[in-house]
Order: structure tokens, then C-alpha cells, then sequence
């Protein structure tokens, strides 16, 4: 008997730890999330080409919440789940009115001049908001640059009374529930389009990673998906005593050199060094005016994490031909401050294809003169034998000329004589006539 009652005991034992370690880390209460998607109504939120922040919002949203559903003891809400108008403070409500452990807030990003790239998540500035939202964003953030986006970072943001400056961090922090504003990515730049125009199911994707982040910031797991994440190492961020203001110093560090000049290609290799200790390098640019104008920011390299940049790094850029430049570069940090660098002149670099062809004109013409000195000589040449040959026929001419005056004048001569002869003999004649007729009469 005190055998069987033992094995009932063991028994009793064994089912009681299986139902202790079946439960929920969390209890009996399960976790109750709001989703906000940004913008709605007349809001429309940012809006290029033909995409409309305020209907990619609410596509992540469902698709978040539908992910988030799938966890063991999860309760999600979306602040709405049709296009209506909603007021920033009615959705922090919202959350309060269902005791919300935490609400996210989703958006997509726009910059004014389009130049600006990549993921970021902003956090309340004060107390355990800040530090229960930075904790989440971390993870967020890794979620996020696993998709290949690049980390514009965790901020705060503070309005001229040093409040939080977006309002849905400020209402739901009066309102005492945890919460952070994603941004995913910006819209308008080509580095970030192709995470979002290939298709609709990009946009869920967003849903479901925010999900995952979301599931193993509160160490959830998934029956249905086979995941468990009770285990997952969430950093503990300490509270901070006031409020955490942005860093709006530019970085210390911004100087460049130039390594190289490929003058065949007009390739330029620029050493740059930037640093930031009180965030991180985000972006470099540079300009070839001395800083009157500059390129679009270009991501600065981090080889350890999102917010651990590198001190230097070596890029290229493509000069004009012909002409003087100024090279100046900027570094941004995490909070869009920018330094400016050493200015560098760069004599100009001759075009290579204008020099080829120049030498090739030369040669053309070189070749060319030759050819008409080559001309000019047997221009010459003929023109000469031209002249001799008028020259010939001129002497021949003249001696046809002289031959014929000389006979003219021996035949005049001749006609001369022959008339003196004929006159002689007729005198003669006349003579003998008279004297014999003198010499009948005597």
C-alpha cells in the first residue's frame, strides 16, 4: 500500500512539474500589444511616386499582428484596422483603455532633399520608457539590418519644452506604457527600394520581423511556429536620471588625404578619417568646389555593429578632366550633425582622350604638311619643266623667226642685185646703142 501511494506521490510530483514549466513565463495574464499604423484619414502620411505611407503602415501592421497572434499567451490590438482619421492622442489612449504592456508605433520615411537612407527607431528620452524602448530597439535594429537595411540608429528627439518631440512617445509615456516609433525605411531613396517596391509581401515581411523582434524582446514562444525564445539574452538598458537629449555636436575628428591619382581614369583615392564620441559616424560625402556643393551621403563603414563606426576608411571618386578642383569631404554623425575636412587642391588632370586625340590632329597634320611640301615640290617641279619647255619652244620659235628673215633678206639681195644686173645690162645696153649709132652717123 505504501509502495502504490509512493507511485501516485511520484506520479503527482511529475505532473505537477509538467504543468509548472508548461506555463508562461508570464503568468496567467497574457501580454497585450498595440499596433499603431502611422498616419490614416486625410493624414496620408509620405507619399512618392505611386506608394502612400498611410496604406503601407496599415499592410505591416495586420501582417504584424497576425505574426504576433501566433504566440502563446499574446492579445494584439491595432489602435485601427480601417483608414479613418485618429489623433495622435486617441491612439495613445487606446492602448491605456486596453492595458497595453507596450505599443509600436509603425511609419516609412522621407527626407527633404532625398538623400538620406536606411532604418532607425526612436525612443522616449526619460526614464523606464527610455530604457525599456532602447531595449526593444536593439533588437529591432538587429532584425532590421538582417534584412540588409542600413542603421540610421536609436534616438530621442526633444521639442523646444524638452519633451519628447514626437507626440505618439509623449502621450503614451503621460499615459505610462512603453513605447517606440520604427521607421523603416525611407521611400525615397534608391538604397531602400528594394526593400519595399518588389512586391506586397516585402511589406509583410516588415510585419512579421517586427513581430520576431517584438516576440523575443519579451522572451515569447510559439506552438504553432516551433520557436521559443524564453532564453533569448535581452540587454538590460539602465534608467538615465533626466532626459536623454540627441547629440547635436558635430564629430571631432574629419580630416582627409589623397593616396593616388589615376590620371588615365581621373580615379581619385581619398584617406579619410572621422570620429564621434559622443555617437557614431552615419554618413561621408564630399565636394569638388570646396564645399559649395557635395555628393549624396555615401554609408561610413562599421565592421563591428550599427552604432560602433570605423575611425578611417579609403574610397574612390571620379574627378572631371581639365579641371582645378577643391576636394573637401563631410562626415554625419548618428543625429545628421556634419564636420567638414581639410580642403585639398588637385591640379588638373589632362583628359586622356583629349590628349590621344590631340596627338592624333597633330599627326594628321603633320602627315598633311608633308603631303603638300611632297606637292608643292611637284608642283614646282612640273611648273618648272613647264617653263623649259616654253622655253624651248619660244627658242624655237625664234630661231624659225630669225631663219626666215635671213632668207627674206638674201632674196632681197638677190632681187637687188639681180635689178642692179638688170639695170647695169640695160645701161649697157643703151650705151652700146648710143655709140653705135654715134659711130653710123660719123
Amino acid at each position: 500500500m505504501k509502495n502504490i501511494w509512493k507511485k501516485i506521490s511520484v506520479l503527482l510530483v511529475i505532473i505537477a512539474g509538467f504543468f509548472f514549466f508548461s506555463i508562461p513565463s508570464r503568468g496567467e495574464e497574457p501580454l497585450i500589444i498595440v499596433i499603431d499604423p502611422g498616419h490614416g484619414g486625410e493624414n496620408l502620411g509620405a507619399e512618392y511616386e505611386s506608394y502612400t505611407e498611410k496604406e503601407m503602415t496599415m499592410t505591416v501592421a495586420k501582417a504584424m499582428k497576425e505574426e504576433l497572434e501566433k504566440y502563446d499567451q499574446v492579445v494584439v490590438y491595432l489602435t485601427h484596422d480601417v483608414d479613418m482619421n485618429m489623433s495622435i492622442e486617441q491612439r495613445a489612449l487606446f492602448a491605456k483603455e486596453k492595458n497595453a504592456d507596450f505599443l509600436f508605433c509603425l511609419h516609412f520615411n522621407m527626407s527633404v532633399n532625398h538623400d538620406l537612407f536606411g532604418a532607425e527607431v526612436w525612443v522616449p528620452a526619460g526614464g523606464e520608457f527610455y530604457s525599456k524602448g532602447y531595449s526593444f530597439a536593439q533588437i529591432e535594429m538587429g532584425e532590421l539590418t538582417g534584412l540588409g537595411l542600413y542603421s540610421r540608429g536609436i534616438k530621442t528627439k526633444l521639442n523646444d519644452r524638452g519633451d519628447n518631440y514626437y507626440g505618439i512617445l509623449r502621450y503614451c509615456s503621460e499615459q505610462q506604457i512603453p513605447s517606440v516609433l520604427i521607421e523603416h525605411c525611407h521611400l525615397d531613396h534608391v538604397k531602400d527600394q528594394d526593400f519595399y517596391q518588389q512586391s506586397e509581401e516585402q511589406l509583410k515581411e516588415f510585419g512579421r520581423l517586427d513581430a520576431t523582434a517584438v516576440a523575443k524582446y519579451f522572451r515569447l514562444r510559439s506552438t504553432a511556429l516551433g520557436v521559443d525564445y524564453s532564453d533569448y539574452p535581452v540587454e538590460e538598458v539602465p534608467v538615465p536620471e533626466g532626459m536623454v537629449k540627441p547629440d547635436k555636436t558635430e564629430p571631432e575628428t574629419c580630416r582627409i588625404e589623397v593616396t593616388d591619382i589615376n590620371k588615365e581614369t581621373g580615379e581619385v583615392t581619398v584617406f579619410m578619417e572621422a570620429e564621434d564620441s559622443d555617437s557614431y559616424i552615419l554618413y561621408y560625402n564630399y565636394s569638388l568646389d570646396g564645399g559649395n556643393t557635395y555628393s549624396m551621403p555615401e554609408a561610413w563603414p562599421r565592421a563591428k555593429a550599427w552604432d560602433q563606426s570605423d575611425i578611417d576608411y579609403s574610397f574612390t571618386i571620379y574627378v572631371p578632366f581639365d579641371q582645378p578642383i577643391t576636394l573637401r569631404c563631410g562626415a554625419g554623425n548618428g543625429f545628421d550633425v556634419w564636420a567638414e575636412s581639410n580642403e585639398i587642391a588637385i591640379g588638373p588632370v589632362e583628359d586622356p582622350q583629349r590628349l590621344k586625340e590631340e596627338k592624333e590632329r597633330e599627326e594628321q597634320e603633320r602627315l598633311a604638311a608633308a603631303e603638300q611640301l611632297l606637292e608643292d615640290a611637284a608642283s614646282e617641279k612640273n611648273a618648272a619643266l613647264e617653263r623649259k619647255e616654253i622655253d624651248l619652244d619660244k627658242l624655237e620659235a625664234g630661231q624659225e623667226s630669225t631663219s626666215s628673215t635671213e632668207i627674206l633678206i638674201i632674196m632681197a639681195l638677190i632681187t637687188a642685185i639681180l635689178a642692179c644686173i638688170v639695170f647695169v645690162s640695160f645701161f649697157m645696153a643703151k650705151m652700146i646703142h648710143l655709140l653705135i649709132r654715134g659711130n653710123k652717123k660719123q
